[in-house]
């Protein structure tokens, strides 16, 4: 069939109603502006100058109503997916560097801290690294300037580092090795110490560090509780007991105290250090003595005035079993503890001095002033007798600077172990610095001779006159480069010097009052007063007024002291206070 002959197929419309030209239809989605019109107007309409096409406008909405966003967040992932692994691989990589260079940091501080406390602190080379840092930190909070939050040392951590650090040292799979347990028991003691033959000087001395710091420590948790866990301690005033039925409340930041059946000691008893110390073997005369007549200040302290004498009779056996003389006669009277007048330079040492003057001390709190008073005197006549000690330069302090540190820890080098200090049982030698501790002799001389005399005016005098030379030997003291060079002597002599105004004060005001009282006396009619008025009283006024003066003159040189300590106490204060540590 030729192409002229087939049917022509007919187009149909879409049968709509139709609208006028200016009805707009709105639709789902907004069209194009030249697709706003009805395609089967688009013949009928004016031509416009822009073509409106039919196929631009779409029959159904795209996207679907509910997808825009689906859509639009596909659209960025799919972009930014390189952008996105790229940030995380940074991320995790300089996290990892942040962490690893802040770690290396605060270990290179802990180790340069750990330096600086060694040269502090020093302790035994044979110690393993972990009892030395124990020993360290224990040293280091023994230090008040290192306790800011509570400005005292803190004696329940104090306690606990030596305790770790005592635990290690008496065992003998790790820093006790060769330690041997000595047989049997101490009478009246109980189970004696270890025998330290087998240790070198080094280990002993900070053996006895520890024990004494634990003993230290004790005493001042005597009283206070803590729990099974051991992470907090609280003071008596927060405990409820019999004799404190309202207890305070703890600080902040510090929980209430447990029940009384949870509650427990945070320390041992202090004895069970100083006995340990005086039954081990291999410490020296000077250790044990210290150890006794610490035990025997804890027991005055605590109002056991028999007890304690024991203790400070055993302290001078101590000292006495270090005399180079077989002989203890020859030095000492051991029922009086009098030391001889006649006694060689060579048999009188430091430890048999100190023993017997804090023997005295004590004999002088307890008011047997009698006895208290020879032991005064013949200590000071050995003072005075002693030879005087060769001069030698002071020993430089180890160098703890932050250079010196630095340098040592880059040269892999290792603070020395500074010299053992002596044993005690050398002959006793007088030097620069004793001149503090003679005028302290001379001031409690003075005070007894005073307080003993009565109504005697020439042991009065004499009293009087051993304080005001007591005071000027504490004065000229601080003057001394040996004292003022060094702040714990220059402090001794400065408390000395404070002591003894207060005492020569206290004398002059007695006296000035009892001059008041006779001047009294002698304008009544009493037998007394008419002598006074028979003799007159010119003398009795100029020895009122010459006591007042020489009374306020003391007051204006003791008030002008004080002030200067404190001064001198608060410079200091901020100046180990504005540290960041203090060593």
């Amino acid at each position: 069939m030729r192409p002229s002959q087939l049917p022509i197929p007919r187009i149909r419309l879409a049968r709509r109603a139709l609208r006028p030209p200016n009805t707009r239809t709105f639709e789902t989605s907004t069209p194009r502006p030249f697709s706003q019109k009805n395609p089967r107007l688009l013949l009928l309409s004016q031509p416009s100058p822009r073509a409106q096409l039919p196929f631009l406008n779409p029959s159904s909405p795209w996207p679907p109503s509910g997808q825009p966003q689906l859509v639009r967040l596909i659209s960025i992932s799919a972009n930014q997916k390189r952008f996105f692994k790229e940030t995380a691989r940074q991320t995790v990589k300089w996290t990892i560097l942040i962490f690893i260079t802040s770690n290396c940091f605060m270990l290179a501080g802990m180790g340069f801290l750990s330096e600086r406390q060694e040269r502090a602190f020093p302790s035994p080379h044979e110690w393993s690294l972990y009892t030395r840092f124990r020993f360290r930190a224990a040293k280091w909070q023994q230090v008040p300037e290192n306790n800011k939050d509570l400005g005292f040392p803190n004696y329940f951590h104090v306690y606990n580092e030596f305790e770790v650090a005592l635990a290690r040292l008496e065992d003998t799979s790790k820093d006790g090795v060769g330690l041997v347990e000595q047989e049997g028991d101490v009478p009246g003691v109980g189970k004696a110490g270890f025998d330290l033959s087998a240790k070198s000087e080094e280990w002993r001395e900070g053996y006895y560090e520890v024990l004494m710091g634990m003993g230290q420590a004790a005493e001042r948790l005597d009283g206070w509780r803590t729990n099974a866990k051991r992470n907090h301690a609280w003071s008596p005033e927060f405990i409820k007991s019999e004799s404190n039925p309202r207890p305070k409340m703890p600080p902040p930041g510090q929980p209430p105290a447990p029940p009384i059946e949870e509650q427990m000691p945070p320390a041992d008893p202090p004895e069970n250090f100083y006995l340990k110390i005086l039954t081990t073997k291999g410490f020296n005369t000077y250790q044990r003595l210290t150890a006794a007549l610490a035990y025997g200040d804890y027991l005055s302290y605590k109002k056991l005035p028999d007890s304690a004498e024991e203790m400070y009779r055993w302290g001078l056996d101590i000292a006495v079993s270090g005399l180079p003389t077989p002989d203890a006669s020859e030095a000492i009277n051991l029922q009086t503890a009098v030391l001889s007048s006649t006694a060689p330079k060579d048999t009188l040492t430091p430890n048999l001095v100190f023993a017997a003057t804090s023997l005295a001390s004590h004999f002088a709190s307890t008011g047997n002033i009698s006895a208290a008073l020879p032991i005064y005197v013949s200590v000071l006549r050995a003072r005075l007798s002693a030879d005087l000690a060769p001069h030698t330069p002071p020993t430089p302090p180890p160098d703890s600077s932050i250079v010196g540190t630095m340098l040592s820890i880059l040269m892999l080098q290792e603070p020395v172990y500074p010299p053992l200090p002596p044993t005690g049982d050398e002959p006793l030698l007088r030097r620069e610095e004793d001149l503090c501790d003679e005028a302290a002799l001379k001031n409690y001389i003075g005070e007894i001779l005073f307080a003993s005399a009565g109504s005697s005016p020439a042991t009065r005098q004499q009293g009087l006159n051993w304080i005001r030379e007591a005071v000027s030997n504490a004065k000229t003291g601080q003057s001394m480069e040996a004292i003022r060079t060094n702040r714990e002597r220059k402090k001794k002599c400065e408390t000395c010097e404070e002591v003894g105004l207060e005492n020569w004060g206290k004398i002059m005001t007695y006296l000035a009052a009892e001059a008041r009282e006779e001047r009294e006396v002698a304008k009544g009619w009493s037998f007394k007063g008419l002598i006074w008025k028979l003799w007159g009283t010119g003398e009795l006024e100029k020895k009122i007024e010459d006591l007042e003066g020489e009374e306020e003159g003391v007051v204006m040189r003791l008030g002008k002291l004080r002030s200067r300590m404190l001064r001198e106490e608060w410079d200091e204060l901020d100046k180990r206070y504005n540290r960041i540590f203090a060593f």
